[in-house]
């Protein structure tokens, strides 16, 4: 290498090329795997609904396989509907909720962001159970962690005045799906029972992005 290359190559450029360079690269993934506030990840429906109405995925343009019939992959679905038990007896089933906005929250009690985002859901059920939305707590299964007891002090706790059942791994699973296990997950059901938002943990942003939807669920 040349005096003259040696001094064009110093090391400010090189650490400022490689800078640019992660810039550079930061912005591409963004614009890649960024989706609209609100937008829906689950294609799941609430049991009992019409999916005939609702719009499915056009399948891609660049199928080897353009007539092909079967069910594309985000294809509205319905799960089963599960005879839901509560922490105290009793049980309810989701397709109650047909013509409601719905909210639907996957939690445990030992899960920190759960416990940051329960206060957002009681409030809006104080403020907007009369207006038609609906919250509906799910503890998952984790297999003895939290005791009947405890989900009760916790339900004490942080003042849960919404409907809390008790969701089993199949419910889980046909709701969510079994690639991110994380908790929270919150749903936003439509009054036609199509999800229009899936939230995935709890942050400020997600904070906004479900009161976001709840009012766009509203408004239609």
């Amino acid at each position: 290498m040349s005096e003259t290359q040696e001094k064009f190559w110093s090391t400010g450029r090189i650490i400022a090329t490689v800078v640019v360079a992660l810039m550079i690269a930061t912005i591409g993934y963004t614009l890649f795997t960024h989706q609209d506030e609100g937008q829906a990840v689950s294609t799941t429906v609430l049991p009992g609904t019409d999916t005939s109405n609702l719009s499915a995925a056009k399948p891609n343009s660049g199928s080897a396989e353009p007539n092909k019939t079967a069910t594309q992959p985000n294809t509205p679905k319905a799960p089963p509907d599960f005879e839901v038990p509560k922490i105290d007896g009793g049980s309810f089933k989701l397709s109650n909720y047909k013509g409601k906005v719905l909210v639907l929250d996957f939690w445990a009690t030992w899960c920190p962001p759960c416990r940051d985002g329960i206060p957002q859901l009681v409030r809006i059920d104080k403020e907007l159970r009369d207006k038609g939305v609906e919250i509906v707590g799910l503890h998952i299964d984790d297999q003895g962690r939290s005791s009947p007891q405890a989900i009760r002090n916790f339900i004490k706790q942080f003042g849960i005045n919404y409907t809390v059942g008790m969701s089993n791994t199949d419910m889980f699973i046909a709701y969510l799906g079994d690639k991110e296990t994380a908790i929270p997950q919150t749903l936003v059901f439509d009054r036609n029972g199509k999800v229009i938002a899936h939230l995935i943990g709890y942050t400020r942003e997600d904070a906004t992005k479900l009161d976001t939807a709840i009012n766009r669920a509203l408004a239609n």
